[in-house]
């Protein structure tokens, strides 16, 4: 192919240069603008030459740049390792990647780190080795993830050609995660800062895609189930799409025929949820990509909350519908590392089926005097420290490792389930598929007095509405006080049965509230006002 092009390279130039000149006769009074959109009009074969001549000229110099890093063009297929690497032989690898990019202490960067390994330096990092949330996993788990994170704590992903190391963990997360979801060698993708990012992506994504093929479309809808999470609904609003709202089955899973019924001409992406956060319920997405398939119509599955966890508890044989890209509608999917991952908090990552998709998820800006700026995500400096943090909690682990920590979780949230069945007035909502459940009431009995009664011992609830209840993802913390959780429920119950009580407590009297209240607005603004006067603070005269 390369060679036709080449073949064709000085004869196609010259005949661009005669309608080039053509085009300046008859437009050179309206400006450069009007000349390029007419002379692509005249040759609508140049778009294509165009194109692969640009792919190729990126190829060489992507190939020279990771030549000169030490570093290969394109990653290597690289899968989670069965076992979990040794942790001194991770530690071994750190230390020689960061001798190999020790570029800061030589001054020669000018650009994004603007700190030195000083005392201050230091200080920094002692107080991520306070504050930072443990993964759970493990004590010695924990302070290697700790050391990678420290370790490239102020290198930064903007710029993929400074901090190669940044761009080979990336690299590998992405092809860890696919082979985690049975993507094929085509899926690529992102990490971003956590889930609401990656969602937010994949929306602003597929509404630029939606731009260029089908510009008639003036306000992109997508069309997704009461239960996708609200960071859909946050994401069309930043970038201007309208979210159409479906309910759900009695069973809480996406209702497809609602769904299908609610596409129309402005369509331009489907939702589910693997799963749904709320009952930890996953979506029936083989029909959703069935649909997908049929419209034409792409298919994003949120699996965020479950995308490192539920591929373990289809492992461990429990009965779990297909939900990945196994499915030849789903286009793109979530996951985040920093929940069933065990890596540190702020790292996410959204994955697509090929690069086609992907490439609409990069911005680009070429008139800056600063330089030819690009970033594939919402943040433009990017920290290493978690990349760095995510590629090592998924080596250490391993498959053994994830599998063995499914496996415990699993069996605290069928403990947890059994003993709740067993108290008369509580009814777990729906067949919740891994670690996450909602518990409602069956009887007069109000869940959320329950809930209340609950943090008077110590217990920091969830609570839901829509059906009222309160919701429980099990954690790693969780798995020895499963008993402990169990006892305090049935007390809280019988507590809150004897009391009979008029005045409901705060959480009850609050929700109460705002379902009473039918205009949705209003409890919009009571949400912001929350939110601004949790954040307020005096100003010193």
């Amino acid at each position: 192919m390369w060679w036709v092009l080449e073949y064709f390279e000085h004869t196609v130039f010259a005949f661009c240069v005669i309608v080039l000149v053509q085009a300046w006769v008859a437009s050179r009074h309206r400006g450069l603008v009007v000349l390029a959109q007419e002379f692509m009009c005249l040759l609508p074969g140049v778009r294509t030459i165009v194109d692969a001549f640009v792919k190729k000229e990126v190829g060489n110099f992507v190939r020279q740049v990771t030549h000169s890093s030490g570093l290969n063009a394109q990653a290597p297929n690289v899968q989670l390792p069965k076992k979990g690497i040794p942790y001194n032989e991770l530690r071994q690898e750190m230390e020689a990647l960061r001798k190999s990019e020790n570029i800061l202490e030589k001054g020669k960067v000018f650009a994004y780190v603007y700190t030195l390994p000083d005392d201050h330096f230091k200080l920094q990092k002692e107080c991520f080795s306070i504050f930072e949330e443990p993964s759970d996993y493990s004590v010695d788990h924990d302070l290697l993830v700790k050391e990678f994170h420290q370790a490239f704590l102020h290198e930064n992903a903007l710029n993929p050609m400074v901090f190669p190391s940044l761009r080979r963990f990336e690299l590998e997360i992405i092809s860890m995660t696919s082979g985690l979801l049975n993507g094929d060698s085509n899926v690529c993708g992102f990490l971003t800062s956590g889930g609401t990012e990656s969602v937010m992506m994949a929306v602003k994504t597929y509404r630029d895609r939606a731009r260029k093929l089908f510009p008639y479309i003036t306000r992109p809808e997508i069309v997704a189930p009461i239960t996708a999470h609200p960071c859909i609904d946050k994401a069309a609003h930043y970038f201007g799409l309208r979210v159409i709202h479906t309910p759900t089955k009695n069973d809480h899973t996406a209702d497809v025929v609602a769904m299908k019924k609610a596409i129309t001409k402005s369509t331009i992406l489907l939702v589910g949820s693997a799963p749904q956060f709320c009952h930890g319920i996953v979506d029936p997405i083989a029909e959703l990509s069935y649909l997908a398939v049929q419209t034409g119509l792409p298919l994003h599955v949120d699996a965020c909350f479950g995308g490192f966890m539920l591929p373990w508890v289809e492992k461990l044989g429990y009965s779990l519908p297909v939900f990945d890209f196994r499915l030849p509608g789903v286009t793109s999917m979530s996951a985040d590392i920093h929940k069933y991952g065990y890596g540190a908090k702020g790292s996410s990552l959204i994955l697509y089926r090929n690069e086609d998709i992907r490439r609409y998820q990069i911005y680009s800006y070429s008139n800056w005097p600063g330089g030819l700026y690009g970033s594939p995500s919402m943040a433009g400096s990017r920290p290493g420290g978690n990349i760095a943090a995510s590629w090592v909690a998924m080596r250490a682990l391993g498959e053994e490792g994830y599998l063995l920590k499914a496996k415990q979780l699993m069996q605290t949230t069928e403990k947890l389930k059994k003993g709740i069945s067993e108290v008369e007035e509580l009814e777990i909502v729906g067949n919740p598929h891994m670690t996450a459940f909602a518990v409602k009431s069956v009887k007069n009995l109000d869940i959320l007095d329950v809930a209340d009664k609950m943090e008077t011992r110590g217990w920091v609830m969830e609570r839901l509405h829509n059906p009222t209840c309160f919701h429980i993802s099990v954690l790693p913390h969780h798995i020895g006080v499963a008993d402990e959780f169990l006892t305090d429920l049935a007390d809280s119950v019988i507590e809150v049965k004897n009391e009979n009580k008029v005045k409901k407590s705060n959480s009850a009297a609050l929700y109460g509230m705002m379902a009473s209240i039918t205009d949705r607005t209003i409890v919009d603004e009571f949400i912001v006002e929350f939110f601004s006067q949790m954040y307020q603070h005096k100003t010193h005269k």
